[in-house]
């Protein structure tokens, strides 16, 4: 029996090349119709990034520093703190709360100390 290796295809259609289709732009792989929405140069700002490190001290002392743009704008003594108020800052909910300090305006080490201990009650 003899076997036919080459098949024609009775598809008339014209075989398209690989890897997309043009648009009636001419451009190819068009991420999306409206491409306006998608970034806005005027828009483009530079944001404040704003971070939180605790940082170890010997004796087993603890410091928290605040920065903003890699500049440390706020330190916070753990030497002045409680054991109660250290554990609290030590953890994430502590972190996020003092960077919302910050974004609002910590006017001094007393009153975000007030703070602290009105969010523990």
């Amino acid at each position: 029996m003899p076997i036919n290796k080459t098949k024609t295809s009775p598809d008339p259609t014209p075989n398209l090349p690989q890897g997309g289709e043009e648009s009636k732009d001419g451009l190819k792989y068009s991420l999306s119709k409206f491409e306006y929405d998608l970034y806005h140069e005027e828009d483009d700002k530079a944001e404040k990034v704003i971070r939180v490190k605790r940082v170890s001290m010997p004796n087993k002392g603890e410091k928290w520093k605040i920065f903003e743009d890699n500049k440390v704008m706020f330190i916070l003594e753990g030497t002045k703190l409680t054991n109660k108020e250290k554990d609290f800052l030590r953890t994430v909910d502590g972190v996020n709360f003092l960077i919302t300090q910050y974004k609002a305006g910590i006017k001094s080490f007393n009153s975000l100390k007030n703070e602290i201990k009105k969010k523990l009650k």
